[in-house]
C-alpha cells in the first residue's frame, strides 16, 4: 500500500478519536439504544453479523459504540449499528458505550466518517495482505488465489487497489466510494495515465451521492478505449477526422434549449455557495473563463431554473453574469 493511501486513512482515522476523546465510558441496555436515524448503511449482511456474534460471545464488544443521550434515557448510535444487532443475536443485555453530546450536524460527520473509514480500512487491509501474499510468491495470482479460495481476477483487484496512487488516495480520504472495482479501476488507470485517472477521479466526485459509481467508472473506461481505437483510425482517414471534427464544433456551438429559459426569482437573499464545474463537463472551459475573467462562481440562491435538475451559477458579484449548468455536475466548494 502506498505511503499516501495509508496516510489518508490515518487522517481519517484521528478526526474521529477528535470527536471520541471527551466521551463517557459506560455500560448501556441494548434497549436503550436507538439506531441512528439518518444511518448511512442501507443494508446489513446477516452472515456477517452472524460472524460478529459469534466472536462477541467469544470475547464480547471490544470497541464501544459512540452514542449521544437523548433525554429520555434512551441513547442515540452515531457509530456501533452492527455491533449493536450482533450483540443483540449474541443474546447480550448490554454494551459498553462512549457518550458524547453532539448537535445534528456534528452527528452526521461522526456518523458518516466512522462508516467510511471502517469500509475503507476492510478493504485497505485486506489489499496489503494479499500484496504482500502476492510478493512472497513471486508475482504468482495463482498461488495467492488458491489460498483465498478465489479467482485471480480477485488477487489482480486487491493488487491493484494496494498500489493506488494521488487520485484513488483522494476518493478513500473524502469518502466518495468504497467500491473494490471502482478503487482498482482508478488506481491501475494512475499507472498509465495519471491525468485521465485524475479526471476520472473528479468525475466521480461530482456524481450524486447515491449514484452509480461503478456504472461511471465502466463507462469512462469504455469512452477511452473507443477515443483510442477512433485516434488509430483517424490516422489512416484524416479526411473524415476533420469532417467529424467540425461536426462536432457546429454542436458544440448550439446552446441546448435548458440553458435558454429564464430564471425564476425567489426571496431568499444572497448566500455565498461556492461551487466547481465536473473537468469533464461539456462547458467545463465556459466556466472556467467566465470564473477567471468575473470572480469566484457561486449558486445564485435568489433564483431558480423552471425545471428541475438544472442550476443557477453566478461569476463574481454582481448579477449580470450568470449561466446555468446541470446540477449533477456541480461541487459544492464552501458555504459562507
Amino acid at each position: 500500500m502506498t505511503n499516501a493511501l495509508k496516510n489518508s486513512i490515518a487522517r481519517l482515522g484521528n478526526k474521529l478519536d477528535e470527536h471520541k476523546k471527551d466521551a463517557v465510558p459506560m455500560k448501556a441496555a441494548l434497549d436503550s439504544l436507538v439506531p441512528y436515524a439518518r444511518q448511512a448503511r442501507t443494508e446489513f449482511n446477516e452472515e456477517s453479523l452472524q460472524e460478529l456474534a459469534e466472536s462477541i460471545k467469544e470475547i464480547g464488544v471490544v470497541e464501544p459504540l459512540l452514542v449521544r443521550p437523548m433525554g429520555t434515557g434512551k441513547f442515540e448510535i452515531i457509530a456501533g449499528e452492527r455491533r449493536w444487532r450482533a450483540g443483540r443475536i449474541a443474546g447480550l443485555a448490554e454494551v459498553p458505550v462512549l457518550v458524547r453530546p453532539m448537535d445534528d450536524s456534528t452527528a452526521d460527520k461522526v456518523h458518516l466518517a466512522e462508516n467510511i473509514h471502517r469500509e475503507n480500512l476492510s478493504t485497505l487491509d485486506l489489499a496489503q495482505r494479499v500484496q504482500r501474499d502476492l510478493d512472497a510468491a513471486g508475482g504468482n495470482l495463482a498461488t495467492v488465489a488458491a489460498k483465498y479460495n478465489k479467482g485471480k481476477p480477485w488477487v489482480s483487484k486487491l493488487s491493484a487497489i494496494a498500489q493506488g496512487g494521488d487520485s484513488m488516495t483522494v476518493l478513500v480520504e473524502e469518502g466518495v466510494t468504497a467500491d473494490r472495482a471502482v478503487l482498482a479501476s482508478v488506481s491501475s488507470l494512475e499507472r498509465k495515465s495519471p491525468e485521465r485517472a485524475k479526471v476520472l477521479g473528479e468525475l466521480l466526485k461530482a456524481a450524486p451521492e447515491k449514484s452509480n459509481k461503478r456504472a461511471i467508472t465502466e463507462q469512462f473506461m469504455k469512452d477511452g478505449r473507443a477515443a483510442g481505437t477512433t485516434a488509430k483510425a483517424d490516422k489512416s482517414a484524416p479526411n473524415v477526422a476533420a469532417k467529424q471534427d467540425d461536426k462536432r464544433m457546429v454542436i458544440a456551438e448550439q446552446e441546448p434549449t435548458w440553458r435558454l429559459k429564464e430564471g425564476v426569482e425567489r426571496d431568499l437573499g444572497e448566500a455565498l455557495i461556492v461551487v466547481e464545474l465536473s473537468p469533464v463537463s461539456s462547458f467545463a472551459a465556459e466556466f472556467a473563463e467566465l470564473s477567471k475573467k468575473f470572480g469566484q462562481a457561486r449558486l445564485a440562491v435568489s433564483v431558480r431554473h423552471p425545471e428541475k435538475g438544472y442550476a443557477i451559477v453566478q461569476f463574481g458579484n454582481g448579477s449580470t453574469h450568470r449561466r446555468v449548468y446541470q446540477a449533477d455536475e456541480l461541487r459544492l466548494l464552501s458555504v459562507h
